[in-house]
């Protein structure tokens, strides 16, 4: 027989801890001698019975200890270290010494001559408007040319059209001659 509801199969954790009345055990012994499936689930519930049985027992700890109690809070030293303040006054304090002993020394300072300064200035900032005209003049120019290919084109396309529309109506009004001629002068030779 094998059992596939799950309501008509006995509680085989409450079987196997000893915790079924009289006739419920009854019951599950008899269904479990006729039912394979539930011969091998009482199975793995007696294995890990018998391995929870081999287990040493511990006694439960009296006290416990939490976050906040007093072993777990740093010492004063690491107090000291953990404060982000103190690491960046460190680091501070170290780069001021470093650079103490590792700066090289000041080069004597020269006198400045501001006339040729002045004229330096003068010619760098002259030369950086020339070329920003320069090359402004140049943007408008190309620009100019642009605008004007554009109307050019525009222009020779309204141009072509109209006389595109000029030789059509011409060529069909000829081609009507030639077929009234045609049609006199066939019509005269046939009489």
């Amino acid at each position: 027989m094998s059992c596939n509801l799950q309501d008509s199969r006995p509680d085989w954790r409450a079987y196997t801890l000893g915790e079924l009345d009289a006739p419920a055990r009854r019951e599950a012994e008899n269904h479990a001698a006729a039912c394979a499936d539930c011969q091998d689930e009482l199975a793995g519930l007696r294995v890990t019975l018998d391995a929870l049985a081999t287990l040493r027992e511990e006694e439960i700890p009296r006290r416990i200890a939490f976050v906040s109690d007093k072993v777990f809070e740093p010492r004063w030293w690491q107090k000291l270290f953990l404060r982000p303040s103190f690491a960046a006054a460190a680091l501070v304090a170290a780069a001021i010494l470093v650079h103490g002993f590792v700066r090289p020394a000041a080069a004597p300072a020269s006198p400045v001559d501001t006339a040729a300064m002045e004229a330096r200035v003068t010619t760098e900032v002259s030369q950086r408007l020339q070329a920003d005209m320069a090359a402004t003049l140049n943007q408008a120019v190309a620009k100019a040319v642009a605008d004007t290919e554009k109307r050019d084109d525009q222009r020779m396309a309204g141009v072509l059209n109209t006389t595109e529309r000029r030789y059509a109506d011409a060529a069909e009004f000829l081609n009507k001659q030639v077929t009234q001629i045609y049609a006199l002068n066939t019509g005269a030779g046939v009489r």
